[in-house]
């Protein structure tokens, strides 16, 4: 009775027992296709094809693959969607791969190189389009801890999140080696347009700036003062330098190159992003690691020293302290010493927020990659061939020079361009523009040779030095430190010779030749704010100010 009764009952025309056979079978079906789908998506089978051999190669060396925490990213995480829909649209897409496959367009690596750049386009223009779906299925704004971030990443996210940014915009290369010139792709174009970090073209008329008020010279220094204060009482700021190698503007500019070159373009100072980093960045320049290719593993990569500012109504007083170091002889220099008459050359640099780049990178902004032992500085048959060596010095390599002083930076060496602008000189009415509206970095270097001597100078055009009476180095080795005094006249009153206001802000670069060094195989450091018994925050944000100089009297 009872089976005669199910046998009566029909779901959608089907018997009971058809339906509970089609049920089964289409469990079965869908358990099927659901494993095969996923099989689809695991690691083997992507990197199964001989086509994917050195793309996994690549991988192995990125954080998605190794990191500290375990947790990794497989392909299917980055190139699959997750939800349903567009899963299976990937995988209809997809099957034009088998196609490719049976043609061998990618069969070897050299034809996979051909098409990279093709190839991410496409990857990057699907992100584009989705808002980087794949990534937000790990990573979500909402969630993310700023505070617990390192800076570096803390600010971009910050901003990124502010401008609408998705992630492609700046984590391309996170997985895979970058195609050549894949950020001149035309891609980028369907991104939110944002503040371009390109050559700089410095064709256009000088700007007019405002004329720098000189003071009247009333105050020029009055000899070694600094040496004979109390320094115990004024606070001291623990800093180091690091060697920059082969780090030019124009490299810290070049996002392709410098990951931070965005965030440089954006405003950012460097030291926001590297403060700490010095020793290791030292480190991968001795090395020869990055940024370098001369031999020099036996220098010290970082040196750490000792800072100490103060001032009164007329003058400023810095003392510096490092130690001294064993002689290690470079194997590229007759003799091994570059500068065989000064074992240490000091160098301060000091600039306002006219001159370009100052408030980012303090003296840095006057290191470009054609000036001498850098990859693109020009020989002397060019230097002296060139329309402009009778108006700048020439005779030893193109000196240090501001942007502002040329028409054209070249900053990423499109089609084989030689980087940066050295032959590109303004005429000398726009250069009279500059440094009358205090567009130049003022330079003063001690010199430890013979007694020690005081040069300064500015940066513009050219790099000049000269005797003056409006700073006055003093040092001297010992026990294995060296200590270095500096008294400088706030009100110079000499061209060259930056004003320095007790209300304001400026701009300072420290760089040090140590064991004999010149030219760039110098320690330098990072754009430091300096200012004159400043309440911080209050007066000026407290990552805007590193050297508050503290107010003696004497």
């Amino acid at each position: 009775m009872i089976s005669k009764r199910l046998r009566r009952i029909t779901i959608m025309g089907a018997s009971l027992g058809a339906a509970i056979t089609f049920f089964v079978a289409g469990i079965i079906f869908w358990g099927g296709f659901h494993t095969i789908v996923e099989a689809t998506n695991t690691m083997w089978f992507c990197t199964s094809c001989h086509e994917m051999q050195w793309v996994y190669e690549e991988y192995e060396d990125r954080p998605h693959y190794r990191n500290p925490t375990g947790v990794g990213a497989t392909c299917s995480d980055c190139h699959v969607p997750d939800a349903w829909g567009p899963k299976m649209v990937r995988k209809v897409v997809a099957t034009r791969e088998l196609w490719h496959k049976a043609l061998g367009s990618i069969s070897t690596e050299e034809k996979f190189e051909a098409k990279r750049l093709e190839l991410a386009e496409r990857v990057w223009r699907s992100m584009l389009r989705t808002d980087s779906r794949e990534c937000r299925n790990c990573h979500d704004w909402t969630a993310m801890d700023l505070e617990g971030q390192p800076s570096r990443a803390a600010r971009e996210h910050a901003r990124g999140f502010e401008q609408g940014q998705t992630c492609i915009e700046c984590h391309q290369g996170i997985a895979h080696k970058l195609p050549e010139d894949w950020d001149e792709s035309p891609v980028w174009a369907m991104a939110e347009p944002r503040e371009p970090v390109t050559a700089l073209d410095r064709g256009e008329p000088v700007y007019e700036p405002e004329v720098e008020e000189v003071a009247d010279g009333e105050a020029v220094a009055a000899g070694d003062i600094a040496s004979g204060l109390d320094w115990g009482d004024v606070p001291a700021v623990e800093i180091t330098l690091f060697l920059p190698g082969q780090a030019s503007i124009e490299w810290v500019q070049d996002g392709s190159q410098h990951g931070g070159g965005r965030a440089f373009g954006f405003g950012d100072r460097c030291i926001w992003c590297h403060d700490g980093e010095e020793a290791d960045i030292g480190a991968l320049v001795t090395s020869g690691e990055k940024l370098e290719t001369e031999d020099l593993s036996g220098k010290r990569g970082h040196i750490p020293m000792t800072v100490q500012t103060a001032f009164d109504d007329d003058y400023l007083y810095m003392r510096f302290q490092w130690e001294a170091t064993e002689h290690s002889p470079l194997p590229f220099v007759d003799g091994g010493r570059m500068d065989p008459d000064n074992p240490v050359k000091l160098a301060v640099s000091f600039a306002d927020d006219r001159v370009e780049m100052a408030d980012r990178a303090g003296c840095w902004a006057s290191c470009h990659h054609d000036s001498p032992w850098m990859p693109d500085a020009p020989d002397a048959e060019t230097l002296a061939a060139s329309g402009i060596a009778d108006r700048i010095d020439l005779s030893e390599g193109v000196t240090k020079y501001l942007s502002e002083s040329r028409t054209d930076i070249e900053i990423r060496g499109r089609r084989g361009a030689a980087r940066g602008g050295w032959d590109k000189l303004r005429d000398e009415e726009e250069l009279e523009q500059l440094m009358r509206g205090g567009v130049y970095l003022d330079l003063a270097r001690f010199k430890s040779g013979n007694g020690g001597r005081t040069e300064s100078g500015y940066i513009l055009a050219e790099r000049h030095f000269s005797e003056s009476e409006a700073v006055v180095f003093t040092g001297r080795e010992e026990d294995g430190v060296w200590t270095v005094y500096m008294t400088r006249a706030l009100r110079p009153g000499t061209e060259g010779d930056k004003p320095l206001a007790t209300d304001g802000k400026y701009n300072i670069g420290i760089a040090l030749h140590d064991d004999y060094a010149a030219s760039r195989f110098h320690h330098v450091s990072w754009q430091y704010g300096l200012a004159f018994d400043a309440e911080i925050p209050g007066d000026f944000d407290d990552d805007m100010v590193e050297l508050n100089a503290q107010r003696i009297s004497r």
